[in-house]
């Protein structure tokens, strides 16, 4: 749905707007896989997770993995998010980020965090907003890599019952504004049909999403004009 990522709440709210989490009451596992473009198998985002619903709140766990053993990326969070009443839910994540690169070039890590909030003003509408290592955290020792703070704001409207229409904000320090628009269709209660695009860089995407034997399954794709296409799958799985 265009990259939007913060609504709806649900499962992947583990990894992208932690105060989602708060509506989960059972344990749940997921795992998901991102081609970037299909340039190279090597740079694909590999990802997994674990949510573990608690009277005191829903802890999550989360595991992205991108590159191959010569170079990669790891990205470990824990998360935690809880309800605040009927209306808002809040939610954060303790991030280890790790970068490794071969040829005794060494590793660097570092410690961040991320801060969401979500708020449902009716039965029809719901808003969040997310923030993401406010303090920019630095990478290596010599050649120090500023990674970047990302702010994400985002709306959810349900026409009806079957289709959901959405639109996100993201902005990531110097860089451009990135706008998304996605909407989600119900065809039956088991298989939804989605759709989106996104500015800066322009990127179109599709995509379905299915439930078999009480399996969630996602399967879709974003579209670069001049690097093609993205295929990508997940998949989670609730514990009742």
């Amino acid at each position: 749905m265009g990259g939007i990522s913060l609504l709806p709440e649900g499962f992947w709210s583990v990894f992208n707007n932690q105060a989602g989490l708060s509506s989960i009451n059972t344990f749940g596992v997921g795992i998901a896989y991102n081609s970037h473009f299909g340039i190279d198998k090597n740079l694909s985002l590999k990802s997994a997770a674990f949510v573990i619903p608690t009277n005191s709140g829903t802890f999550g766990l989360t595991i992205n993995y991108f590159g191959y053993s010569a170079f990669h990326q790891q990205k470990l969070g824990l998360a935690f998010g809880k309800s605040l009443g009927d209306v808002l839910s809040m939610g954060i994540q303790i991030d280890y980020l790790s970068t490794v690169i071969g040829n005794d070039y060494g590793k660097a890590n570092a410690f961040t965090f991320e801060i969401g909030i979500l708020a449902k003003i009716n039965p029809s509408l719901q808003i969040a907003a997310h923030l993401y290592n406010p303090f920019m955290v630095k990478l290596g020792k010599v050649f120090q890599e500023i990674t970047a703070a990302v702010f994400s704001f985002s709306t959810a409207y349900h026409l009806d019952s079957d289709i959901l229409i959405l639109a996100e904000f993201e902005q990531r320090s110097l860089s451009p504004g990135i706008l998304k628009l996605g909407m989600e269709y119900q065809l039956i209660e088991t298989i939804f049909i989605r759709a989106g695009l996104a500015t800066k860089p322009q990127l179109f995407s599709f995509g379905i999403g299915l439930i078999i034997n009480g399996i969630n399954l996602d399967i879709g794709s974003s579209y670069h004009q001049i690097l093609g296409f993205s295929p990508n799958v997940s998949m989670h799985y609730m514990i009742k």
